[in-house]
């Protein structure tokens, strides 16, 4: 059984390394709520660089917050949204940021195009202003095969129980000209 576990993994990494048949750009970025989380970004250029600003109004920890997150495809962009299985349950935001950043970390560089505290996987995330600047799309870690089409994510930050933020992510994922 182990041999098989082994066998499991190197081919996941062998197919993780191989160049992605897919690019990816971002399409629009919508925040609600701004007791905790004060979201301010838009989208700039021909490149659609995400560029904007993060204000935590109070130390976001495990204690009373949590996240989850949902994703949908509009395979032909009629938005005709239709839910994925690719979710992520409700659990603490220090737990979320540990298990799923290596996602984001090559679109987000710490010092380079943000001073957001989740960027270096700070925990709790200290009260402040943050930015994000020229923000592009890096599918370097993503899954080899990802459904083609607006691809738009949905992230709930609830404190206590209740919702405090939303966050809608919207992407274009389509197949890679040569």
């Amino acid at each position: 059984m182990q041999k098989i576990y082994i066998f499991l993994i190197l081919i996941a990494d062998f197919c993780m390394s191989l160049r992605k048949s897919y690019d990816v750009s971002l399409v629009s970025w919508k925040s609600t709520g701004t007791s905790v989380f004060d979201f301010n970004a838009r989208l700039l250029g021909r490149e659609r660089r995400g560029n904007g600003t993060l204000h935590l109004k109070e130390d976001v920890g495990d204690d009373h917050f949590t996240e989850e997150l949902q994703t949908y495809i509009d395979a032909n962009g009629s938005g005709d949204y239709k839910l994925l299985p690719l979710s992520l349950p409700q659990q603490p935001v220090c737990q979320a940021i540990d298990a799923y950043w290596k996602y984001f970390e090559a679109s987000l560089k710490y010092g380079v195009n943000t001073d957001c505290p989740f960027a270096n996987r700070t925990c709790p995330l200290p009260k402040g202003h943050y930015y994000f600047k020229d923000i592009t799309v890096k599918t370097d870690d993503w899954p080899l095969v990802m459904p083609r089409g607006y691809f738009k994510s949905v992230i709930s930050f609830k404190k206590d129980g209740q919702v405090v933020s939303v966050i809608e992510v919207t992407c274009l994922i389509a197949d890679r000209t040569i």
